[in-house]
């Protein structure tokens, strides 16, 4: 399987993936895309990737490896579904920062200070 290919169990790989999207899904608050956009871009760039990973994984494993797996069916779900949720907060931090910018003020501190940016 897929497993001997890596030099670590996927199913960790798995594991580690699902704790990052789930820690940098948790800090801050509902307004942090204006508030800490680096945290949004840094989600959206774990959940991205987590959801194309399980596309293919779902493509892969009836095709390449003969066989179906309920709970990889399962993850792929909940990894597209949480795609959309993240990008239209990812899109709203990105339209936070073009606003810093059309403004004269610094994109960079911005982008790490968010909104406190500008006091």
């Amino acid at each position: 399987g897929l497993s001997l290919i890596l030099p670590v169990p996927d199913a960790a790989l798995a594991a580690a993936g699902y704790l990052a999207d789930a820690i940098s899904g948790v800090i801050g608050g509902r307004g942090r895309w204006r508030t800490m956009p680096w945290i949004v871009i840094v989600f959206g760039l774990m959940v991205g990737p987590l959801g194309l990973v399980s596309i293919i994984l779902v493509i892969l494993l009836p095709t390449v490896f003969g066989a179906w797996c309920t709970l990889c069916l399962a993850s792929a779900v909940i990894s597209l579904g949480m795609i959309y949720p993240a990008m239209d907060e990812v899109v709203a931090s990105f339209q936070f920062l073009r606003r810093v910018k059309r403004e004269g003020r610094s994109v960079w501190t911005a982008f790490w200070r968010g909104a406190d940016a500008e006091n």
